[in-house]
């Protein structure tokens, strides 16, 4: 157990975040659920937690990470329900692909705001309020940020600015709270096999060719890491950890 602290992992209604949340619950963890608009995700998660983990708690807190006043208002509303929050973990993100040459001003503001922007906003609303010696941040960071990808200019800049972001906020919070970023590859989530159109053999067999692991990551890979950082770690900081499987190698 972990003296039922607090852990709010923005946009975890679904794929990785709703992993993380069940499994941090299934530890010890109080959770917060974020989501901008799943709320019936969000409410089912919640009522999961409830009835399968015992002595499992969570909340749901609606909130777009890209607006302050909400931001502020979804922290204000953890600490009324739980009294602290120890742990932040930043993986709310959205994709609006295209060409460069043709990209909307809407569509790279809508992404850097939701990353980078909601990265920013989240951490220092949780900062603010944090009162211990060992807090923990961890930021999700992306491998098309370390290898850049056609069309995705957007979602590319934002994430590999998290990833310095990530860097000089472990410098300013050292050592009162530790910051890290964990970075995942292939994922076999529902977002990345549509995205990657991975339900075709060819697709699968091609992006697992690229793996040195030879296989597709899982969520629990994922946890495994975001578990290790803000449970057992205790002298790491200002790190990337790649979740990948050995692709950033290739």
């Amino acid at each position: 157990m972990v003296d039922e602290k607090v852990v709010l992992i923005t946009g975890s209604s679904r794929g990785l975040g709703a992993h993380a949340a069940l499994r941090f619950a299934e530890n010890g963890y109080r959770v917060v659920v974020n989501h901008s608009r799943s709320k019936a995700e969000a409410d089912a998660l919640v009522t999961k937690i409830g009835a399968e983990v015992h002595g499992g708690s969570a909340l749901a807190c609606q909130a777009d990470v890209a607006d302050r006043e909400q931001v502020r208002e979804m922290f204000d509303s953890v600490y009324d329900q739980f009294g602290r929050c120890d742990v932040l973990i930043n993986m709310a993100g959205t994709n609006r692909d295209g060409p460069f040459a043709s990209m909307e001003d809407a569509d790279w503001h809508r992404v850097l705001d939701t990353i980078l922007t909601g990265t920013f906003l989240c951490c220092q609303e949780y900062v603010a309020r944090y009162q211990g010696e060992c807090g923990r941040i961890v930021n999700i960071g992306a491998v098309s940020a370390l290898k850049g990808r056609k069309n995705g200019i957007n979602y590319c800049t934002a994430r590999a600015g998290v990833l310095s972001f990530s860097r000089c906020l472990a410098l300013e919070l050292s050592p009162r709270v530790q910051v890290n970023t964990v970075t995942p590859g292939y994922i076999a989530t529902d977002e990345v096999l549509t995205r990657h159109a991975l339900h075709i053999k060819e697709n699968l067999e091609r992006a697992v060719g690229t793996v040195p692991e030879g296989r597709l990551g899982t969520p629990e890979d994922v946890f495994k890491a975001l578990y290790f950082l803000v449970n057992d770690s205790s002298y790491i900081t200002g790190q990337n950890i790649m979740v990948d499987g050995g692709l950033v190698m290739r």
